[in-house]
């Protein structure tokens, strides 16, 4: 009985979603938009060799074409982040970083509206740059080493665009174990919004 009473609760919903989307897909949008934002970072997992994670930081530009008959945009991301690892044994610090280029699209629910949740995906490839830095070596001088590579980017994503000028999004992104993250952006619109 419980399995039935959710699957009529799923239907009636998935509807409900489905007319939002429906009514937000006929409002006209201008056709292009342009996003810059930042945001807070933090790896998924600890590493089994390192001791702490610390939050770092995102940087990326977004542009998009908004879909007339649907309630979809596509578009084109290039993004750059940054975060830290502690070891604490030798008093070594690892900084991850990575720059990324994506081709994204979201689905957009009351694009019309002030308040218009999306739901995107977003699929690339990136740049790795692992860098150990520690702080002394045996012959008690500063040490660097660096491992560069490439990497399969994807990041799923879900968020809500403000008066047609704010987005805050959360995502996750994979980009190798080791570079993988969950960030949480805030990003301002230029263009887009109803004609």
């Amino acid at each position: 009985m419980k399995r039935k009473i959710f699957i009529v609760l799923l239907l009636a919903l998935c509807c409900a979603v489905q007319q939002v989307a429906a009514r937000g897909s006929a409002a006209p949008v201008r056709a292009l938009e342009l996003e810059i934002g930042a945001a807070m970072i933090t790896p998924t997992a600890k590493e089994i060799d390192f001791d702490k994670n610390k939050v770092g930081y995102n940087i990326d530009v977004e542009l998009r074409y908004n879909l007339q008959s649907q309630p979809f945009d596509i578009g084109l991301r290039l993004d750059g982040n940054t975060f830290n690892r502690e070891l604490k044994v030798n008093k070594d610090l690892f900084k991850f970083r990575s720059l990324s280029a994506m081709v994204v699209a979201d689905w957009n629910i009351n694009r019309k509206g002030i308040f218009s949740p999306f739901l995107g995906i977003g699929v690339g490839g990136g740049l790795t740059s692992n860098e150990a830095m520690k702080i002394k070596d045996v012959t008690n001088q500063p040490l660097k080493e660096t491992v560069n590579s490439a990497a399969f980017t994807v990041m799923p994503r879900v968020g809500v665009e403000l008066f047609h000028r704010a987005r805050v999004t959360f995502y996750y992104k994979y980009l190798k174990e080791t570079n993988s993250h969950f960030g949480l952006s805030v990003g301002y619109v230029i263009g887009g919004g109803r004609k």
